[in-house]
């Protein structure tokens, strides 16, 4: 095929020539080529034997010739572009006019907002004030409220710590404050459950919390109550307690004569005979018969159903359907906050909110007791607590008969010498009140 071609091909004449040149080459060559000089060139010449070399890419340009200026044309320039200029200038003064005036409007418009927002607030914070000089019943109950949510839902964020805290180190690891808040807590959160659950009801709600407060020891926790409210309800609370300390008393006695063959019987018959004449026994004396309660009639299986209601009552344990794992959990509860007390630094160190608190748990009434007695009557405890194992809890339960229930301030709760307890109020009291 590229022989038939090349035997086919015409040979190039000047005009092929001329115009292959024409096509190959590109604008730039093709305008000098047709440049006045080169056509005289090409006139004299006939044939375009060497036709103008074509410059490389790697030889520097040519440069161009300066274009010429009529004259006059530099300042009629000049004059166009300072014309220009001011005619710019115009537009620009006028938008930065219009650009500060915009400026100005904002800034008076933010104060203005500023103004009446801060009149606002001010107004919303003085409301309270407002409130509570036209409807000061009314907000004192608010205020109670709003302070008893706090602290309920504060305590309750801390009791489910304190529960993780169990389950991960055992409940040896807490504190005296922690282990009573995690004895005391389930029971405010069962008292609360009903009037937060009929409150969440769309048309109960809002006679539910008029309700509650209309009955505050029923339906509502200590969060909620203000400092009266907290040393009645508590008296109350603790002459129920008392109320059960004779029938727990005539159920040891009843059991007596079924140990009459024990070698401590005898013992325990001095003992029982000391609290029924209105006096105590002595620590030793109590560590001495302990083997007793570790035996029928007096260990924790062994009480009837009677007995163990009555302790029950007694601790304020809960009264669910197993009652005698209540009791468990409870003897050993106030065990672990004996031992908490010792590993921080005995009950001297304890101050006088704490003592008292700690002898009502424990069964006594701290009413008018000085500081001292109040640390010698928990010493004691605590002895006999140190000593008593596993096997000794019925002993343990009923150690508010044995060290506690001929007091003077018991009876006079019993008998209605006291009405209420003489406790200081806290800083949220004093806020509630």
């Amino acid at each position: 095929m590229i022989v038939v071609l090349r035997l086919t091909r015409v040979p190039l004449n000047a005009h092929h020539e001329n115009t292959l040149r024409r096509s190959c080459l590109g604008n730039a060559l093709w305008l000098h080529a047709t440049s006045s000089k080169y056509a005289e060139t090409e006139k004299q010449i006939p044939g375009l034997t060497n036709p103008p070399r074509i410059p490389s890419a790697m030889e520097p340009k040519a440069e161009s010739p300066k274009r010429m200026l009529k004259p006059g044309f530099e300042k009629h320039a000049i004059k166009s572009l300072s014309t220009t200029e001011k005619e710019m200038e115009l537009p620009l003064k006028s938008s930065l006019d219009n650009v500060t005036k915009i400026r100005g409007a904002s800034k008076v418009s933010d104060n203005v907002r500023g103004y009446v927002f801060t009149r606002y607030f001010d107004y919303v914070r003085g409301y309270d004030k407002l409130l509570e000089k036209n409807f000061p019943s009314a907000m004192k109950v608010y205020r109670v409220f709003f302070e008893g949510v706090k602290e309920f839902f504060a305590d309750m964020k801390r009791y489910l710590k304190i529960t993780r805290i169990v389950n991960f180190k055992g409940i040896k690891s807490l504190n005296r404050q922690e282990l009573e808040l995690y004895m005391q807590m389930p029971r405010d959160m069962f008292k609360m459950a009903p009037t937060l659950i009929f409150s969440a009801l769309p048309m109960v709600g809002y006679a539910v919390f008029p309700l509650a407060f209309m009955y505050p020891r029923v339906l509502l926790t200590s969060h909620f109550w203000n400092y009266r409210q907290k040393l009645e309800f508590q008296h109350m609370e603790f002459h129920n307690r008392l109320t059960y300390y004779l029938p727990v008393f005539r159920c040891l006695q009843e059991k007596l004569r079924y140990i009459e063959k024990h070698p401590k019987h005898k013992e325990l018959s001095i003992i029982l005979g000391q609290v029924g004449s209105g006096t105590h026994p002595t620590v030793e004396q109590l560590m001495d018969v302990k083997s007793i309660f570790t035996e029928p009639p007096y260990n924790l299986v062994s009480l009837n159903r009677k007995h163990i209601r009555m302790l029950v009552k007694m601790h304020q344990a809960s009264r669910g359907i197993f009652k005698r794992h209540s009791l468990y959990e409870h003897a050993f509860l106030l065990h672990y906050m004996d031992q908490a007390i010792c590993r921080e630094g005995d009950v001297h160190n304890m101050n006088e909110k704490a003592l008292r608190n700690a002898c009502l748990i424990r069964g006594l009434n701290p009413s008018n007791l000085p500081k001292e007695e109040m640390i010698s009557w928990l010493r004691d405890w605590i002895k006999v607590s140190a000593t008593i194992k596993e096997d000794h809890l019925t002993m343990f339960l009923h150690l508010p008969i044995f060290l506690a229930y001929n007091h003077p301030n018991n009876w006079r709760v019993v008998y209605g010498g006291d009405q209420t307890f003489d406790t200081m109020p806290s800083s949220e009291d004093k806020r509630k009140h």
